[in-house]
């Protein structure tokens, strides 16, 4: 029987929605079976295995509560995640600054384009905001295009015209009278 607030006490876990989470990638890893009680006055009751056995790792129902097994390490709870994050951040990236100027010929742009998009990103390392890996790098790559003509079209419609006097008003003031 495990009480809720002395394991997130101990596991330094303070919502109770991490909490939840965590247990149910748990339950679903197999490291352990949990049934909740939703009684305040009963704990929930967890089934683990145990770690410190060899061969037959099986649920042992025998160990008391009050048994002292030796702690091992605990692994990241996002270990399961951050591989396939890895994994596919991996496989998303392009291999090398040619394969993005190939793309980028291949969209008709031009080489300058392609080498400041693969200098960018491959600056931040691959990702978005800081946080998140890219997961496509040509989609990336595709909304790099659409902002560059953004930009473009922005500055043609607001370059200042040659013709115009920028400090044209409307009185006409004679310069040659000291203030």
């Amino acid at each position: 029987m495990i009480n809720r607030k002395q394991v997130m006490l101990l596991a330094k876990i303070r919502s109770r929605t991490t909490y939840h989470k965590l247990l149910q990638d748990l339950k679903k890893w197999g490291y352990l079976q949990h049934s909740a009680s939703h009684n305040p006055q009963t704990g929930s009751l967890v089934e683990m295995f145990r770690f410190d056995t060899l061969h037959d790792q099986k649920m042992d129902r025998s160990c008391s509560v009050s048994e002292q097994v030796p702690v091992q390490k605990m692994v990241s709870f996002n270990k399961h995640k951050n591989k396939n994050i890895i994994n596919s951040f991996k496989q998303t990236c392009p291999k090398n600054e040619q394969v993005v100027i190939k793309y980028f010929d291949g969209k008709n742009r031009s080489t300058l384009e392609a080498k400041k998009f693969y200098n960018f990103y491959e600056s931040i390392g691959w990702k978005l905001n800081g946080k998140h890996p890219i997961t496509n790098w040509k989609a990336c790559a595709r909304n790099w295009m659409i902002k560059a003509d953004e930009m473009k079209n922005d500055q043609r419609h607001n370059a200042p015209s040659h013709n115009r006097d920028n400090l044209d008003t409307s009185i006409k003031k004679n310069y040659g009278k000291p203030l």
